[in-house]
């Protein structure tokens, strides 16, 4: 395996021939050997060398000190001294050039190759170093999650070019300020600014994670929803925190994926529950005009055709019975009281209806003032206490249901509470009637743009909470009767 090839830049002939004839017989190539620093230069150019020996003082208008910085510069070569100096400001201009050695005049020939081996071997040790530095800051400035770095001090010690853009700052204004400084978040809950997020995750259960529901400000003043952070310390060799690295990402077209997504099922949403209640105004019609008026016919051809008076009468009970049972199953389909009067009115009736049928103890209660609302919200509002109230009877055995309905200006919460023997709100999902009504009740709060809380013991029974934004009644949606409850 061959040794390095050397370029010897030296003005005395003895010493580069000395020099030339030991390298050698150690197998080292030696390029060749020049008396001044231009002219080791002008081989440089075109010519490739592993080490550089330079004498320090030489022919020509520069020292081998100003040839050295040149070579450092310009082609990363390193370069041992040859000097027979050792006055102090030698000695200082030399070390600023960042040498690999100093061979001093005179020198034998061990100490020569002692000197460049070691030379050499540190040079190739830092080039892998940079390469390894290079490869891995060049796999940080291409990832598009933002990335910094802090020291122990929580000063600003690296940012990516993701993480340049997503605060407005560049790296070279941002070296030395303090985490805040350069990432001024809010809390999206709060609206507070200067929300520190080393000392969020102190306080955490999650220490390597970022706070969610951040809101960073950049330094052009743009506001930029931030997420799916951690942050790792960074340990140095005893064992000691010398910093962090931060990683986040800006969340603005994913929030605003979300939202369209959201809107859309909301759409989807609302389309199939519009259809259901389609469906259940052309049933209950038909059980109206078709079923109802064929009992009814029946009914008056019964004492034309059977002439047992008691007989009669008994079929008669029948038909009227028939006659009740299709106007309520036709009623529950869809209440026509919701088409003639405000929502605590027919709320009212369905409490009354359902105590009498079930034998249950049901109370409801109206605050606030009756307001025009918008017919599927008053439908939705209707259905989900027709739902909330038949779960407490069926599924929770529930006594006493206590109704109330909350009216203002800018919303509309509805509660129903019972004293039943309430359930696990994380397993209730699994028991599928349960699970269907639970469903049934969110979906249409989420349509409206709002919320459903849900409260379980089962030494105090279940407490349902539904609350949406008041949706005013639309033109063609006039109610055409009111009743105030």
């Amino acid at each position: 395996m061959s040794k390095a090839g050397i370029l010897i830049v030296e003005d005395s002939f003895i010493v580069s021939y000395h020099l030339q004839k030991t390298l050698e017989n150690e197998g080292y190539k030696v390029l060749t050997h020049v008396d001044t620093g231009e002219k080791g230069l002008e081989f440089l150019k075109t010519n490739k060398a592993d080490l550089v020996l330079m004498d320090v003082m030489l022919n020509g208008e520069m020292d081998g000190i100003e040839a050295a910085t040149i070579i450092k510069k310009k082609y990363d070569i390193p370069v041992v001294y040859i000097t027979a100096l050792s006055d102090k400001d030698t000695v200082f201009r030399a070390k600023i050039t960042e040498p690999y050695g100093f061979l001093t005049k005179p020198f034998e020939d061990r100490e020569i190759c002692t000197t460049i081996e070691m030379a050499i071997y540190k040079h190739d040790i830092e080039l892998r170093l940079k390469q390894s530095e290079d490869k891995y800051f060049s796999t940080v400035r291409s990832i598009s999650d933002a990335v910094v770095t802090i020291n122990g001090d929580f000063q600003i010690t690296y940012m990516n070019p993701s993480a340049e853009s997503v605060t407005g700052w560049v790296l070279g204004d941002a070296l030395g300020l303090t985490i805040e400084k350069v990432l001024q978040l809010k809390d999206a809950d709060t609206e507070q600014f200067n929300v520190n997020p080393v000392q969020c995750s102190l306080k955490s259960s999650r220490m390597n994670s970022m706070p969610d529901g951040l809101i960073l400000r950049s330094r052009d003043n743009y506001l930029k929803p931030i997420g799916e952070g951690s942050m790792s310390p960074i340990i140095d060799k005893s064992g000691r925190f010398s910093g962090m690295v931060l990683v986040f990402k800006d969340i603005s077209e994913k929030l605003a994926h979300d939202r369209l997504v959201k809107e859309l099922d909301t759409q989807r949403l609302a389309g199939l529950l519009q259809g259901q209640e389609r469906e259940r105004s052309r049933i209950a019609k038909d059980l109206h005009d078709g079923l109802g008026q064929m009992l009814n016919a029946i009914k008056m051809h019964v004492n034309f055709i059977v002439k047992d008076k008691p007989g009669a009468n008994d079929l008669n009970k029948l038909i009227d019975e028939a006659i009740i049972e299709s106007v309520r199953i036709s009623e529950n389909l869809l209440p026509s009281k919701l088409k003639d009067f405000d929502l605590a009115t027919c709320i009212r009736s369905l409490c009354k209806q359902l105590s009498i049928s079930t034998h249950s103890r049901i109370y409801f209660q109206s605050l606030g003032r009756s307001t025009e609302l918008e017919q599927s919200q008053k439908i939705n509002f209707y259905r989900i206490a027709q739902e909330g109230i038949n779960n407490a009877i069926k599924h929770a055995n529930a006594n006493t249901i206590n109704v109330l309905l909350d009216e203002e200006s800018h919303r509309i919460q509805l509660s129903i509470e019972d004293d039943g023997r309430g359930m696990n709100l994380n397993t209730v999902w699994y028991d599928h009637h349960a699970h269907h009504g639970l469903v049934n009740m969110r979906e249409r709060i989420e349509i409206m743009g709002g919320k459903l809380t849900m409260e379980s013991d089962p030494n105090r029974g279940t407490l349902i909470v539904a609350e949406a934004p008041l949706l005013h009644v639309k033109p063609h949606e006039q109610i055409i009767g009111s009743a105030k409850s």
